[in-house]
């Protein structure tokens, strides 16, 4: 990336943030005088997506019914810095036909901000994981081009589908579509389970693919993409801080955890606009 290039980011990126803190400011006078009148609105913010928007791996759940929504989740997080009402709609093991059927219902024209996580389901990351934590890595490679494939040839379009409905049913919403981290980086310990270095370095390509298809797609419909990659970087699996949840046997395995949602609350929270 060029000099310029960087300082153009940096200044986008303390731009959105100054806009937060204007924000706040704004919301925090607008919510003083409502209280004072007997009045108290709060904006509405909708999180839409799968376990890596509900906070599997972050801790203390709120139900349980099965979808890993963590009082530590970025969608919390956000909701509270931004003095938003969350409607707080993603499930664990989310594929984009289930955020259509089962997560658009609090979606309207009073919504003013959208976060969307989901895709990785779809890929079938869970699975090539499982795939890839052998010595077989003739089955891993397959199993990362069957996902790296399904991504290219067919998840756009079930993206476009989504998005499409989001934007008729909400309007008036800011959306923001968020990326996943890269995993791994490229050493190994227990919670790598046995995936080599050169494995890893095809699962972060499949991370990225992702990460710059979904960006794409959202693009096409005018939403921004939260890339939270840059973010992550040094706090993966395996790292002296990791930020993301090896193999610990449960579903929480290679999830983020209370410190990256944290991390993704830092990057996300700028692009939600609040009351």
């Amino acid at each position: 990336m060029s000099a310029n290039t960087q300082a153009h980011s940096r200044r986008g990126r303390w731009g959105r943030v100054a806009a937060v803190a204007l924000a706040a400011a704004l919301c925090g006078a607008a919510l003083s005088g409502s209280a004072s009148a007997g009045r108290h609105h709060q904006s509405e913010y909708v999180a839409l997506g799968d376990s890596y928007v509900s906070g599997a791996g972050a801790g203390d759940y709120l139900a349980d019914d099965g979808c890993y929504r963590s009082a530590n989740s970025y969608p919390v997080l956000a909701a509270d810095e931004i003095r938003a009402e969350l409607s707080f709609d993603a499930c664990s093991g989310a594929r984009v036909e289930d955020v259509v059927a089962g997560q658009l219902g609090n979606l309207d024209r009073r919504t003013k901000d959208v976060t969307i996580g989901v895709g990785g389901n779809d890929a079938g990351f869970s699975t090539v994981l499982g795939a890839c934590a052998g010595t077989d890595t003739a089955l891993c490679e397959g199993a990362i081009l069957g996902a790296t494939t399904f991504i290219t040839d067919s998840l756009p379009a079930e993206l476009d589908d989504l998005y499409t409905q989001v934007a008729d049913l909400a309007p008036r919403a800011d959306v923001t579509v968020v990326g996943n981290p890269r995993l791994f980086n490229g050493t190994t310990c227990t919670g790598s389970l046995a995936i080599t270095p050169d494995e890893q370095a095809l699962l972060n390509d499949a991370a990225d693919l992702l990460a710059e298809t979904t960006a794409a797609v959202a693009a096409d419909h005018g939403f921004e993409f939260a890339d939270v990659r840059d973010a992550f970087t040094g706090h993966e699996i395996c790292s002296a801080d990791p930020w993301i949840l090896g193999y610990v046997g449960t579903l929480e395995s290679f999830h983020a955890n209370a410190a990256g949602h944290a991390a993704y609350a830092e990057v996300v929270t700028p692009y939600l606009k609040g009351c």
